[in-house]
C-alpha cells in the first residue's frame, strides 16, 4: 500500500467515523428532545389541573365572603349557569342578579368534593359533589342541601381559564 492510498483510507475512516458520531449525537438529541417534550407536556397538564383546582377553591371562598365582582370574573361573558330547577341563566348581565340575590339573602358554607378534573386542549371540566349549608339572613334559619356539579372551563385567548357552563343538580332546598 503506498502513502497516497494509506492517506485516502485514513480520510475515509475519519469521514465515516465522524459521520457515525454525528449520526449518534443526532439520534441521542432526538431521543432527549422527545423525552423532554413528554415531560413538558405532562408538567403543563399538571400545572393546568392545579390552576383549575385553585380556581375552584377561589370561587368557593369568594362565594363564602360574598365577593360579587370576583365571582363574576370567573365566568366567560356568554357563560351559562344551569340551576337544579332547570333554569338556564346565560351571560354576565344575567349572572349578576343571580349572585346578588344569593349573597343578599344567604350566607353560604359550601364544600365541593371534586371527583374528576380533566383538561384537554382548550377545554376542561370539574365534576363532583357538593354539600352546602345556607343561613337565611332574614330569619337565621339553616338550610342544608347536597347534590352534584359540573363546571366546564374554556381557555381564553390570554391563556386564562373561564367558566363557560356551570351545572348544579339535586333538589333545591326549601326556601331558596
Amino acid at each position: 500500500m503506498n502513502a497516497s492510498s494509506t492517506r485516502l483510507t485514513r480520510l475515509w475512516i475519519f469521514f465515516f467515523a465522524r459521520r457515525g458520531v454525528i449520526a449518534f449525537l443526532a439520534v441521542a438529541a432526538a431521543v432527549a428532545v422527545a423525552q423532554f417534550s413528554g415531560f413538558s407536556a405532562g408538567a403543563t397538564q399538571d400545572h393546568t389541573l392545579v390552576n383549575l383546582a385553585k380556581i375552584r377553591e377561589e370561587w368557593v371562598q369568594d362565594l363564602h365572603t360574598k365577593q360579587l365582582e370576583l365571582i363574576l370574573k370567573f365566568y366567560a361573558p356568554d357563560a351559562a349557569f344551569l340551576q337544579p330547577n332547570g333554569d338556564r341563566i346565560v351571560g354576565s348581565a344575567a349572572l349578576r342578579p343571580l349572585f346578588q340575590n344569593i349573597m343578599a339573602s344567604f350566607t353560604s358554607d359550601l364544600t365541593l368534593h371534586s371527583r374528576n378534573l380533566e383538561a384537554s386542549g382548550d377545554l376542561a371540566y370539574d365534576s363532583g359533589d357538593f354539600e352546602e349549608s345556607l343561613t337565611n339572613l332574614a330569619t337565621g334559619a339553616k338550610i342544608a342541601s347536597k347534590g352534584s356539579y359540573v363546571v366546564i372551563y374554556k381557555r381564553q385567548p390570554d391563556g386564562s381559564w373561564k367558566i363557560v357552563q356551570h351545572v348544579w343538580t339535586g333538589t333545591p332546598p326549601a326556601g331558596t
